[in-house]
């Protein structure tokens, strides 16, 4: 059965792409707790990060760095955090949260309470304004 993400890839259900590649993808994250919080998500189907090939492991992090860069100019943000997830969703991806002042940040899960759905509007804009950094 596909996740969630398979589809968004496959476009059977939208979302905001930042990139694309042969190897994986970039999206918006549509239940961010930051603004311009996105994804990079693998195209294959693996539930445990570590359970990737090196190649793909090492470009999916070659990736986010591109898009954390891109981010953070775009937004105007202090820093980009990362974090490798697979359990909500059982299918790799890194989530990438924009923070535009680290002192004011005490922790991520301080912020997990800030999760709410975006609008495909407000994420369009996001993407439009990541890619254009990129």
């Amino acid at each position: 059965m596909s996740t969630i993400f398979t589809k968004i890839i496959n476009r059977e259900i939208p979302g905001q792409f930042i990139y694309e590649d042969d190897k994986c993808v970039a999206i918006m994250d549509k239940f961010p707790v930051v603004e311009g919080q996105s994804m990079v998500i693998s195209k294959v189907e693996v539930d445990y990060v570590f359970n990737l090939d090196s190649d793909l492991y090492t470009h999916l992090f070659a990736v986010a760095k591109k898009i954390a860069e891109a981010t953070d100019k775009a937004l105007a943000t202090e820093r980009t955090c990362l974090v490798v997830e697979g359990f909500e969703v059982p299918h790799v991806h890194i989530k990438l949260y924009p923070i535009k002042t680290v002192g004011e940040m005490t922790s991520l899960a301080s912020l997990i309470s800030k999760r709410h759905e975006e609008t495909d509007e407000i994420l369009a804009n996001q993407a439009a304004l990541i890619k254009a950094a990129l």
